[in-house]
């Protein structure tokens, strides 16, 4: 039996979710789950802390996504389950490890996600009114989570076909503005090499890797990719092409043509100041808008991937079974969608209640994210077969592992995380499982 079909999905018992997204769907879900800081915000942040080595480092780190992105593509052709890395961890290392990394990696998506929506509301909101407070931009936020929620009631396909003709517009249009910056550029800016040491390139790797968290999203929605073998390895290399040249694309317009980028800045985003730079007009509000918009796509397909995670922990029976219902005409897990809403709002109403921007979450759990990465790679090297993905698998594991010191504190809060897991995946198992379905413990 291969690994495709030992995944229980052929069960008349088990409810199935409809494989309805090709290629281009694929690509459009891996591009608006990674695309978003790294063209927005990252470039101006890393040229700050390193300089023209800077340059290196997006040149490294689009290298370093190829082998991420396809240990990620590979292990969802070889497991095409909901669970996505928990299913990974699972096969590799047994069921209560399959359980403790998907309850860590459920805890740690319904943390971290709203930074996405709460960002984009952010953005949108300064379109109209940039004195707006602080708790306004958090209420913003929190209307786009709940509209990027419906939108997801509505089906995959629906989904992906707004998606798509959103994205489109915005790359079009940030093809524009760096076509239109990069000849007006200051050549010169690109020496010396490394002004701050070569030291500085380990510290602008950490703040560009940011700009590549959101590959292992594709692995929640395997389930609804039709033909995995040949879809993923298609749509891995579609978008991290496109994606790669984007980012340094973006990463050498803001070097050479955006002026201010050594100091500290107050804007959202280094593309408002970068399309004032390119077109000679005061386009704030339209940078600004155009940031919300590209943000809210990220929000989008990140909520998909996390109701597939709650669809597929309720299937299992580690969350209440009832959330894994599917709606009957489109077979959509309108239920799990649907729980993301009181998910998502204990990290928005903490921020509210506390006057707190988006910022303290992407700090506390930056580390959580990197040891969801670890997951994957540590079981890619029980579960690949020897071949250049495996050996790849291996390098990628050795980054990772070196990585994770730089994160410092959040590290700890990522460590307490799974630690909880450890502790709730067994109270959720029997509390939610019946006692003749729990099997032997383990």
């Amino acid at each position: 039996m291969t690994a495709v079909e030992e995944a229980p999905l052929d069960s008349s018992h088990v409810p199935l979710l409809r494989r309805q997204l090709g290629t281009s769907g694929l690509v459009i879900h891996y591009v608006t789950s990674v695309m978003g800081a790294g063209v927005l915000l990252i470039p101006a942040l890393a040229w700050r802390v390193a300089g023209p080595l800077s340059l290196l480092a997006w040149g490294l780190l689009i290298l370093y996504s190829f082998p991420f992105a396809l240990v990620f593509a590979r292990l969802s052709t070889l497991h095409p389950t909901s669970k996505g890395v928990a299913r990974f961890v699972e096969a590799a290392f047994g069921p209560r490890a399959g359980r403790i990394s998907a309850v860590f990696l459920l805890l740690t998506l319904l943390a971290g996600n709203p930074v996405l929506g709460l960002a984009a509301g952010r953005y949108l909101l300064a379109a109209v009114d940039p004195g707006a407070s602080n708790r306004a931009a958090l209420l913003a936020g929190a209307a786009v989570i709940v509209c990027c929620v419906l939108v997801n009631l509505l089906g995959i396909k629906v989904s992906t076909r707004a998606q798509t003709v959103v994205l489109a517009t915005v790359v079009l249009l940030l093809a524009v503005v760096i076509c239109l910056a990069l000849p007006q550029g200051d050549y010169t800016r690109l020496a010396p090499v490394a002004p701050h040491g070569w030291g500085a390139l380990g510290s602008a790797l950490l703040i560009c890797f940011f700009g590549f968290i959101g590959w292992e999203n594709a692995a929640p929605v395997a389930e609804e990719v039709r033909d995995p073998e040949r879809t993923f390895p298609r749509g891995i290399l579609y978008a991290v092409s496109c994606v790669g040249v984007l980012y340094f694309a973006m990463a050498l317009a803001v070097a050479v043509a955006l002026p201010g980028t050594d100091g500290d800045q107050s804007d959202l985003t280094a593309f408002v100041r970068l399309l004032e730079v390119a077109t000679g007009t005061g386009l704030r509000s339209g940078g600004y808008l155009l940031a919300g918009v590209l943000l809210l796509l990220t929000t989008n397909a990140w909520c998909l991937g996390t109701s597939r995670v709650v669809f597929a922990l309720a299937r299992d029976g580690i969350l209440p079974r009832g959330l894994s219902k599917l709606a009957p005409r489109r077979r959509l897990p309108a239920r799990a969608v649907l729980a993301l809403l009181p998910g998502y709002a204990v990290s928005v109403v903490a921020l509210f209640v506390t006057d707190s921007s988006e910022a303290s979450l992407i700090k506390a759990s930056s580390a959580t994210y990197v040891l969801i990465f670890l997951m994957a790679f540590v079981s890619a090297v029980r579960l690949l077969p020897r071949g250049p993905v495996a050996y790849a698998n291996l390098a990628v594991v050795a980054v990772t592992v070196a990585m994770l010191p730089f994160f410092g504190s959040s590290v700890v809060i990522a460590l307490a995380v799974l630690l909880v897991s450890v502790v709730a995946e067994r109270w959720l198992r029997r509390r939610v499982t019946p006692p003749n379905e729990r099997g032997t413990p383990t």
